[in-house]
């Protein structure tokens, strides 16, 4: 398992502030433009200096999001144990009972076939208002 090395504040820090900075100047750039409505009107300052601030904070706190949800998960955690098994696992097992299943029916012959209802599950359709198994179904 590869560990991330520890890293300073500073530079946890750099990236999302390089990113809002920039995002909030090309806000600025663009609503002074904009916003002024043309050559012969007073440009716009109060307004872009708004919108850049509100681009600059919601830039941090996406990034602060994004920082936080980053922290991955142990190893151990994915393998599951007792009821928790992985999904892939429990597919696994069902294949295996079902093609077992399926074995003895092809060398046992016809003794499947004279008692295949008493079991429990038809071959023609299925039991409904029956629990489903899942080693019946795979």
């Amino acid at each position: 398992m590869a560990q991330r090395p520890k890293r300073g504040i500073k530079a946890d820090i750099k990236g999302p502030l390089i990113i809002a900075a920039v995002l909030a100047v090309v806000a600025f750039v663009c609503i002074l433009i904009f916003a002024t409505g043309g050559t012969n009107n007073a440009p716009e300052f109060r307004l872009a200096l708004s919108v850049a601030g509100c681009v600059f904070v919601g830039t941090l706190v996406v990034c602060a999001t994004l920082i936080i949800v980053e922290k991955p998960n142990d190893e151990e955690l994915g393998q599951g144990t007792g009821i928790n098994k992985r999904s892939a696992d429990l597919y696994a097992q069902a294949k295996a009972r079902k093609d077992a299943r399926e074995r003895e029916a092809r060398e046992g012959g016809g003794s499947e076939q004279s008692g295949g209802s008493a079991s429990g599950g038809s071959e023609d359709g299925p039991d409904y208002g029956q629990r489903a198994h899942p080693e019946e179904h795979n």
